[in-house]
């Protein structure tokens, strides 16, 4: 026994252990007998989980994808198939369920059409779609009465102010504009930035979420044909005569803010 054994046996460290500093390595495949380091699992809820980036602050909504191929279907001159996909995609209320309807209406298909229009009546907030037909049809007079409706239903200052930013005439869009500013200042600057294409104007990171949930609405039925989805609306609120009898919109100054 060498003198390193002896002092290894005085210690009361066994020679023959083969995990001392002196131990042959293992073969490969075998087990060592010590637990491996196990590496943390992926919270599925981690935003970052897919392709390691976090999810884009103004991704359009998820139904936008199917809402887009019925958009480019009928904007291709198949509205049969446009129809068909918008049947797909329905889930009994939403942008989806409004096409369908207007679809239904342009085609003539009554059948149809009466099994929508208690969804379409029943959308909430009950603002928010008359608001983007008066937005889509770019028209003021055409607007007007939807814009009214939106205001009777308590569409929020900043929305009535975003639609009158955008109308056709120069003093309606430079009064609806100021009226954004004071009513929400981050979304004024995000409307500038895309709607309006000011030189300078930066998007806000706190508006971008509203912003894209009421223009991708707006965008969608203007490229639909927002004077269909209008005579949809008439339909819903009983014909054109009852939504004509409200009366007109309080100018930007009346409103409280």
């Amino acid at each position: 026994m060498g003198l390193l054994d002896r002092a290894r046996r005085f210690f009361g460290v066994d020679p023959s252990d083969e995990d001392g500093p002196n131990a042959a390595p293992p073969e490969a495949g075998a087990s060592t007998g010590a637990a491996e380091p196990r590496r943390p699992e992926a919270d599925p809820r981690d935003p970052r989980r897919k392709g390691g980036r976090p999810p884009l602050a103004d991704a359009p909504p998820a139904e936008s994808r199917g809402v887009d191929e019925a958009l480019a279907a009928r904007e291709a001159g198949d509205p049969a198939l446009a129809r068909q996909i918008l049947r797909e995609i329905d889930r009994g209320g939403g942008l989806r369920t409004v096409l369908r309807a207007a679809a239904a209406l342009e085609a003539g298909d009554e059948r149809e059409l009466a099994d929508l229009l208690p969804a379409v009546a029943a959308e909430v907030p009950r603002w928010r779609l008359p608001l983007q037909v008066a937005a889509a049809l770019g028209d003021e007079g055409a607007a007007a009465p939807y814009l009214a409706e939106a205001a009777g239903e308590g569409a929020p200052a900043w929305a009535i102010a975003w639609t009158r930013a955008m109308s056709a005439g120069e003093a309606a869009r430079r009064e609806g504009l100021v009226e954004l500013l004071f009513a929400d200042p981050a979304l004024a600057r995000t409307v500038a930035a895309r709607d309006l294409a000011v030189a300078g104007a930066v998007a806000e990171v706190a508006a971008i979420q509203r912003y894209t949930s009421f223009a991708h609405g707006r965008d969608s039925i203007r490229r639909f044909g927002a004077p269909h989805v209008a005579r949809l609306l008439d339909r819903a609120a009983g014909g054109a005569g009852a939504r004509a009898a409200r009366p007109a919109a309080p100018s930007p100054g009346s409103r409280s803010r």
